[in-house]
């Protein structure tokens, strides 16, 4: 077949370069060199000088399928082989498959799919400076000629110019996803600069302020219990404020929120084509808190999958992108959450006993509620003046004494984020009514949501006995779980105590409940 070179060139470079999405591009050729040229494959590797190392950045058949490749760590034999090579400037090199030139075939055969290729392979430079190949693959030994050798070195600058476009296309591509991720951090943490403070920390909450003031100074695991809506995430702000790390991110995962599929990627990375649709490298939250902190909320939602390879994190400090083979250095301190009893998830096998105990190394459980109701009337005034301000209502509603006593009385089982919510819908209600209207506070119905502490006589205020304290805030747990005792969602778990635990206080106590529902 007769071909006019200088059209080839042109056609070729057009394509070649024609597009910053290195796929794209390559397609493109194949797609217009197969005519010329048979290629059952496409392969593009970057040497990168400052690891010693050789980095896939794309191998693509003429389907479109993207094979990921490990990078290589070259033998002194293969260095040398690229050295005389490189030297071949310009030159397109044909690689039989014979003892003494096929070490690179050799080294990246398993990851190609061409079984009997016929090689060609051809140096890259910019500015002087080596970056990389290119390799094309046709199936069958022999099936390139020197023909297609003359055709494929004419490519050489067209394929020097792409490589060094994707490259720093990379380069950018990653810039800007750290910066965007550094300024939603940075924004997360001046809203929580300026607005969420820790009330009753000298007062409900003064032990587990005590016990966070030990703690954030260092780098150990700490793990926060408690019921949902106690403010454990104000917690973890908290010891990270305080820690050594606070210049450092502080990343926050919530584990229940990722979808099972992807939680190794979101946590550890994924490289580019590691599955469909990972169309570019991207790291992981670990990698990003290096020298920081992650918050793992609703740890007890990872599955053990994932759970595996944390244990790896806490052991040797070191994760595997999704579809990589390089072992990649962290230095992260870990703050997990849960409001679930983690000790009967182990016994369930729902969740590693190893990494439990690697986790629970300082644990702190923080009180519901209606265990530190004093700080009730405190709480409440924060919250409406906060969101008296985010609302606009310039007068800020009044509470009745009768209103905050109820409010005292109520049990909370949603805790701290309930009355929060509570605050805002009676807020939202009177907007546009007179300002100096008394706040009335909703009707609080559940009979067995209001708090055993106290009671009240013709003598005035009677406290309740610790047998009857301890009697009705059992039956409380069991009316809420409709008598279920065992589970993530039975009054044990609810209460923070084991079920055997549980029965025994429901039998020294002559505790009978009927389960209910299904």
């Amino acid at each position: 077949m007769q071909i006019d070179e200088n059209d080839f060139f042109r056609q070729a470079s057009r394509r070649i370069c024609g597009s910053l999405d290195i796929g794209k591009a390559m397609m493109d050729f194949i797609a217009f060199a197969q005519p010329y040229i048979p290629i059952s494959e496409l392969s593009l590797c970057h040497f990168r000088h400052d690891a010693i190392m050789i980095e896939n950045l794309l191998t693509i058949t003429p389907s479109g399928k993207i094979r990921v490749i490990p990078p290589i760590n070259p033998t002194p034999e293969l260095i040398e082989f690229l050295q005389r090579l490189w030297v071949e400037t310009g030159k397109v090199v044909k690689i039989e498959n014979n003892p003494d030139q096929n070490m690179i075939v050799m080294a990246g055969l398993p990851f190609f799919e061409t079984r009997d290729p016929s090689v060609m392979v051809m140096h890259l430079a910019m500015d002087g400076i080596n970056i990389g190949g290119v390799a094309l693959f046709a199936e069958g030994h022999g099936s390139l000629t020197q023909e297609h050798a003359h055709l494929f070195a004419l490519l050489r600058e067209p394929f020097s110019i792409a490589m060094s476009n994707a490259l720093r296309y990379q380069e950018v591509f990653k810039l800007k996803d750290m910066l965007d991720v550094e300024n939603r951090e940075l924004s997360q943490e001046l809203r929580r600069y300026c607005g969420d403070i820790i009330i009753g920390a000298d007062n409900g909450l003064a032990g587990v302020m005590d016990m966070v003031r030990q703690v954030a100074p260092l780098s150990n695991p700490v793990m926060l219990l408690g019921e949902t809506g106690v403010g454990k995430e104000l917690i973890a702000n908290e010891i990270y404020r305080l820690s050594a790390r606070n210049e450092g991110p502080f990343i926050k995962v919530n584990c229940g929120a990722i979808p099972e599929s992807l939680v190794d990627a979101e946590l550890f990375g994924h490289e580019k084509g590691a599955f469909t649709g990972a169309v570019s490298q991207k790291r992981g939250r670990f990698e990003r808190a290096h020298q920081g902190t992650i918050f793992l909320d609703e740890i007890g939602e990872l599955p053990l999958q994932a759970q595996v390879r944390l244990l790896r994190v806490l052991q040797n400090k070191e994760i595997e992108r999704v579809g990589g083979t390089q072992t990649i250095r962290v230095d992260v301190r870990i703050i997990s959450a849960t409001n679930k009893n983690l000790e009967a998830m182990v016994r369930e096998g729902k969740f590693r006993e190893d990494l439990w105990y690697r986790l629970n190394i300082f644990p702190i459980t923080i009180p519901p509620l209606r265990q530190h109701a004093e700080d009730i009337p405190a709480l409440v005034h924060h919250f409406v003046a906060k969101k008296a301000r985010e609302l606009k209502i310039h007068t800020t509603p009044q509470i009745p004494p009768s209103a905050m006593e109820k409010l005292k009385n109520y049990a909370w089982p949603g805790n701290v984020r309930e009355l929060e919510n509570m605050i805002e819908r009676i807020l939202i209600r009177s907007r546009g009514k007179d300002g100096n209207a008394l706040l009335e506070v909703e009707r609080l119905h559940q009979s067995g949501e209001v708090r055993p502490e106290r009671r009240h006589s013709q003598g005035g205020y009677v406290p309740l006995t610790l047998e009857e304290a301890m009697t009705r805030h059992i039956l409380g747990a069991l009316r809420q779980t409709g008598g279920k005792i065992y589970g993530p969602d039975g009054a044990a778990a609810l209460l923070g105590v084991f079920p055997e635990t549980l029965r025994s206080r429901m039998r020294k106590y002559g505790i009978r409940y009927q389960k209910t529902g299904g």
